[in-house]
């Protein structure tokens, strides 16, 4: 628990920890506020799929203990004049190192100052964009071709035989031609102009304004707005609408991604006294980890392909078949799918953002409904007689039972079909190892899943 600073209007905790209380009336307010907050409504999602999984809520009271529980989320959400602040229970530079790894960029050039203000996660969000904008806009801006008419004396590129003819008709000399030239895509440049402007909103009052923009970033800013005007952002903002990318384009899918998430999400004033709505933006940290792992495992295992599955729509795999083969049942879609070139899977991945400790409501610390869940991916993806395993993979928690009990005994195995294994595995973070380097924490698990799956270094 963070200390307040006096602040009583201010409640702060960590994800996925308990939440402290100063008495009756701090009790009660969380109550209306957990019954108020809608997460789906505040969510800014950072990764393409935007529907959440299993939606918790933001926090819930354990009656058996007599506590208040923090959701697996983290942000700032305002409600009836008081602020609920959640931060993440593993500090800023792990977060900071797992998205660093999502994006293959450095997001955080300084320690110390989000947790000294107010705004520290719309500067998290604010790091983490610029960084997505510099990585897209490394071979230039955002450029698309048009056909452009050009008439003159020399032709440029074919030449338009009509509109030539109607021109010599009337005395004129000169030559009607069609090119291609080259300019910025304006629904693209668009959007990162009024994602810009959405941030510069949040934070461009605390301190030097956009003091959190890299040089690289302003630049690239400078020449948005130079080559598509003042009124660009205004037309995004509007219009909302996704751009189409092509080869030229491609590298800024991502920050267009975010920057539409970011102006879904625009930062909100503080609620009113009394006023039974909640207000704020969060972050979903079980989002965020299962992003890092799939990157982990991209990264990882060279070779092979994996897929990340967990958030599409879609359904490509079903637990049960009807006898006459006309119906479906039991969806399956796993976080993650390790498949060789011939698409045969190897190994299922789950990304478990969650705690093992014993609790008077756990009392073996993994989740039942985890358990189940695995089995049953082992039970529709295998292809017997060959082996299959399937890793749930959790963040370090020293007093957890992965690291206590269970990672010493893996591989699991599935009772009724020896070559199903399952395995638990824990990830702690190195926060000062290099973005682009895995960190030996990592590389160990690598190793764990390279050598369940035959694959050597």
């Amino acid at each position: 628990m963070t200390d307040r600073g006096g602040d009583t209007s201010l409640v702060v905790a960590r994800d996925c920890s308990p939440i402290r209380i100063s008495g009756r009336e701090e009790d009660e307010w969380l109550r209306r506020l957990a019954r108020a907050a809608k997460p789906a409504e505040l969510l800014l999602h950072i990764g393409k799929g935007g529907d959440a999984k299993d939606e918790e809520p933001i926090a819930s009271f354990d009656s058996t203990s007599g506590t208040w529980w923090a959701g697996r989320y983290i942000g700032e959400v305002q409600f009836e004049g008081r602020t609920l602040r959640l931060e993440p229970r593993f500090g800023m530079p792990a977060l900071m190192r797992w998205l660093a790894t999502i994006w293959g960029v450095r997001v955080i050039d300084s320690k110390g100052r989000f947790e000294q203000q107010r705004i520290w996660l719309w500067l998290v969000i604010a790091h983490l964009w610029a960084g997505q904008l510099i990585a897209a806009a490394k071979h230039g801006l955002p450029h698309r071709r048009i056909d452009s008419v050009h008439s003159g004396r020399a032709l440029r590129g074919r030449l338009l035989t009509r509109e030539t003819a109607l021109s010599r008709a009337a005395r004129d000399d000169r030559l009607v031609s069609l090119t291609r030239i080259r300019v910025v895509d304006p629904v693209i440049g668009g959007i990162l102009l009024a994602a810009f402007e959405r941030l510069t909103a949040a934070l461009g009052a605390h301190g030097t304004a956009n003091y959190w923009l890299p040089d690289r970033a302003k630049t690239v800013i400078d020449d948005l707005r130079a080559a598509l005007g003042s009124r660009a952002s205004l037309q995004a903002k509007l219009g909302h609408a996704e751009g189409r990318y092509s080869p030229m384009t491609e590298t800024y899918r991502s920050v267009v991604d975010l920057s539409l998430s970011i102006l879904a999400r625009q930062p909100r004033v503080a609620a009113s006294a009394g006023e039974a709505k909640a207000f704020g933006v969060l972050l979903d940290m079980a989002e965020i980890w299962e992003l890092y792992i799939a990157k982990l495992l991209q990264v990882g295992v060279p070779g092979l392909h994996v897929r990340h599955t967990g958030r599409v729509s879609h359904h490509f795999r079903w637990l049960l078949y009807s006898t006459d083969g006309t119906d479906t049942f039991g969806s399956l879609r796993p976080d993650i799918l390790i498949l060789d070139h011939r698409d045969r899977c190897l190994a299922i991945a789950d990304a478990k953002y969650k705690t093992t400790r014993i609790s008077a409501d756990n009392r073996t610390g993994v989740i039942r409904d985890d358990l189940y869940q695995l089995t049953a991916y082992l039970a529709g993806f295998a292809e017997p007689p060959s082996r299959l395993d399937a890793f749930l993979i959790y963040p370090s928690d020293g007093d957890g039972q992965v690291a206590r009990h269970l990672l010493s005994r893996n591989p699991w195995k599935v009772a009724s079909a020896p070559g199903q294994n399952l395995w638990f595995l824990s990830v702690d973070c190195e926060p000062d190892a290099g973005v682009t380097d895995l960190s030996e924490a990592e590389q160990s698990t690598i190793r764990v899943i390279r050598s369940a799956i035959g694959q050597t270094a």
